[in-house]
């Protein structure tokens, strides 16, 4: 029961601030959302990255033990513009791959994925 719910103090009434605070509390919880939402974003983006880099390791392997059908999938997951110009054949790397293609110093993605491994 508020008997002062009219009296100012401080400036502001008692409704006046249950209504700011109750408003500063939704905010509050839709900060924690939002920020739990990210958190399970990243995780999901780091243990997708280990599995593409694990993917990305093993491509050779994985090419040379398929069948027809499935090395013909590789391909078309990994490469786009697929031309043949006499005897050469030239394509371009869809991303991610381009970017892994690019690098210029392997080692710089080292420190990223020894982070990644360790933290999972």
């Amino acid at each position: 029961m508020r008997v002062f719910s009219r009296i100012r103090l401080g400036g502001i009434t008692q409704d006046e601030y249950d209504k700011k605070a109750t408003e500063l509390r939704q905010k509050q919880h839709e900060l924690t959302d939002k920020l739990n939402t990210l958190n399970i974003s990243e995780e999901e983006y780091s243990i997708t990255l280990i599995k593409l880099l694990d993917i990305c390791s093993r491509a050779y392997e994985l090419f040379e033990s398929s069948k027809v059908e499935r090395k013909r999938q590789i391909i078309n997951f990994v490469l786009t513009n697929l031309q043949l110009r006499g005897k050469k054949l030239e394509y371009t790397f869809k991303k991610p791959f381009d970017v892994l293609v690019n690098l210029d110093y392997r080692s710089n993605w080292l420190p990223q994925v020894l982070k990644f491994r360790t933290r999972f």
